[in-house]
């Protein structure tokens, strides 16, 4: 096989050698002047800078500020504060979707190609009623609350907005919450309470008006 300039792979290996010798060889002094690396390890830098953090008492104070933020997300979550219904409403959703990317099995066959409309219902039952509210609106809780006791079983309650550790504190059962309104996005709730039951191929959402009661 010959290189790009015609010698054989033997000869260029030959030459190349003889050349780093050469130059191996040579002292070629002193070009410019040496000076000792000055940069600090990043590692030691940091274990420096938490020492310091850490005997003036700021480190402390950090953890101290990250646990009471990370609480207080947990005690009330980022929710969605929709009005509350003013009458009773029924509607329907299809909850299909289209998949931007191939669905594929345990096996890495594709069951769904992308751009595939599946509408998740079609493999799956909802297996309790849903029930979704505003822990901050009393009307809602006592409501809430109420429907939750009759029909414990078959029910899911969601907060929507509000304190759900604390009401799942006072009510003795467990809450959901839906954070940043996914849910509520996808069911297309505008109002606040409903109840979400499955009809078949597609979900009913009834909105309960609570304006008479106080």
């Amino acid at each position: 096989m010959k290189t790009s300039v015609g010698f054989p792979k033997i000869t260029l290996s030959v030459a190349l050698f003889a050349c780093s010798s050469v130059l191996l060889a040579r002292d070629l002094g002193v070009v410019g002047p040496v000076y000792p690396i000055a940069e600090q390890d990043m590692l030691q830098t940091i274990e420096q800078r938490l020492t310091a953090l850490e005997a003036s008492g700021e480190l402390t104070r950090l953890e101290d500020d990250a646990k009471a933020r990370y609480q207080a997300y947990v005690e009330r979550p980022e929710g969605v504060q929709l009005p509350r219904a003013t009458k009773n409403h029924t509607y329907y959703v299809d909850p299909s979707l289209t998949v931007p990317y191939d669905i594929k099995d345990h096996e890495g066959r594709i069951i769904h190609p992308a751009g595939t409309t599946v509408n998740p219902l079609d493999y799956m039952t909802l297996s309790k009623q849903l029930l979704f509210f505003d822990g901050d609106d009393p009307v809602q809780v006592e409501w809430a609350r109420a429907m939750v006791e009759s029909n414990s079983v078959h029910m899911k309650p969601i907060l929507t907005n509000g304190p759900v550790l604390a009401l799942m504190k006072e009510w003795q059962v467990r809450l959901y919450f839906d954070q940043q309104g996914m849910l509520i996005e996808r069911f297309h709730i505008q109002r606040v309470p409903v109840i979400v039951t499955q009809d078949g191929t597609r979900l009913t959402v009834v909105e309960y008006g609570l304006s008479a009661q106080k």
